[in-house]
């Protein structure tokens, strides 16, 4: 009984991520309605599914809402375009100052690899004697506090 439920269990979190990964095709949008349904019947709402799932139309109209308190047009993942007298930076933090920000309009921005950090020096390994003095200590404290 039990496996049978875990067999279940893999085989619909199999095919939920199978969905997912075809989630914009033609196939799996004309299936949306069924999944919906589906979904209700587990106590999902349509609102909760079109919040993480939109429809193609809304998740275009998405992309261009405004962050609210600052008034800028919220970017995709993130990507700020500033602009200055020295030229465009596109980052994922906020505009430095005496920069403007503009919306990012489509495209395609390449991530470059951070330069590697410096190797720590490694310290010395710890003198054994000084290690068991310290355990030594530790446990006279521990048997003083109880």
């Amino acid at each position: 009984m039990l496996m049978r439920l875990l067999t279940g269990l893999v085989l619909a979190v199999f095919v939920v991520s199978i969905a997912w990964f075809f989630r914009d095709t033609s196939a799996v949008q004309q299936a949306r309605p069924y999944l919906e349904a589906g979904l209700a019947k587990v106590g999902v709402d349509a609102a909760t599914v079109r919040r993480y799932w939109p429809l193609a139309g809304e998740r275009k109209a998405a992309s261009s809402t405004y962050t609210g308190t600052t008034g800028v047009l919220a970017s995709p993942a993130g990507v700020h375009k500033c602009t200055s007298a020295s030229g465009t930076v596109y980052t994922d933090l906020a505009c430095p100052a005496g920069s403007k920000t503009q919306a990012v309009s489509n495209g395609s921005v390449t991530v470059l690899e951070a330069p590697p950090a410096p190797a720590v020096q490694a310290s010395a390994p710890p003198d054994p004697a000084q290690q068991a003095q310290t355990l030594r200590a530790q446990a006279m404290e521990r048997l003083i506090n109880q």
